[in-house]
């Protein structure tokens, strides 16, 4: 388990310029939609922590449920700070409200994914912490990851001592999914194919170049993809220092 070692923040730049005498550029909304519901990876116990920021966007009271699942997609049960064991978090945002909710960690280490149901709109991400006595505290945002992709690319760097991890998601209850996946260098070059399957509900994270050698001292583009179920995903920048950050999966529209 990669985790043990270090682990993911994504970071979003808008810039703006204004030419002076013109007026300013129109800003771009940030959009969440009702398929948004899935928290690709999270941590807990031994050095690890997680908390969950959710955020009520619309005009009316947002109920909401937040379900935690193991790698296997069993049911995980997690100590929420003020709330107690529990393998899922029930309640309600005020107009305009917001909520923390934040593991207790201590124990074993836990790793797994969580999914947001609701019916209003909403919007939220997750924060992953290490904490290591004598080490600098490191942590990684998870932001909410559509249910419906079955197809992303991410980049991986495992040059000059970084190392890229993978956490990958099948979120349908119902269906095993196939996933392919196909690296390729900077030069878009093909470097190595592989497929592996994953149960409904069930989560995976590896170590890029532990699972995948060829790939190892190199860098470029990932791909992993589905024709028979969703996939949620993230990436994960780990430093030869031992801290981290995670990165996000992008995908095209017309795919």
């Amino acid at each position: 388990m990669f985790l043990k070692n270090a682990a993911f923040t994504v970071v979003g730049l808008l810039v703006t310029v204004v030419i002076a005498g013109a007026a300013p550029a129109p800003r771009r909304s940030v959009i969440t939609g009702s398929a948004d519901v899935v928290f690709p990876h999270i941590a807990d116990g031994g050095q690890w922590t997680t908390s969950f920021t959710l955020m009520n966007l619309s005009t009316n009271p947002a109920p909401y449920t937040l379900s935690f699942f193991r790698d296997d997609g069993s049911p995980l049960t997690l100590v929420i700070l003020g709330i107690g064991a529990a393998s899922g978090v029930t309640g309600t945002l005020e107009v305009n409200g917001s909520v923390v909710l934040q593991t207790a960690g201590g124990g074993s280490i836990r790793q797994g994914w969580a999914q947001l149901d609701y019916t209003e709109q909403m919007a939220g991400f997750a924060v992953f912490k290490s904490h290591r006595p004598g080490f600098i505290d490191s942590e990684a945002a998870v932001p909410l990851g559509s249910y419906y992709e079955h197809r992303f690319v991410m980049a991986f760097d495992n040059t000059a001592g970084y190392v890229t991890g993978v956490a990958i998601v099948n979120p349908s209850q119902t269906v095993t999914a196939t996933v392919f996946v196909t690296f390729r260098d900077e030069s878009g070059n093909q470097i190595q194919l592989d497929s592996f399957t994953m149960g409904p509900l069930t989560h995976t994270a590896f170590s890029v170049p532990e699972f995948y050698p060829l790939v190892a001292d190199r860098r470029g583009l990932v791909e992993f993809s589905t024709s028979s179920a969703a996939l949620a995903g993230l990436g994960l920048r780990f430093n030869p220092a031992g801290s981290f950050t995670s990165t996000s999966p992008f995908s095209d529209a017309s795919w």
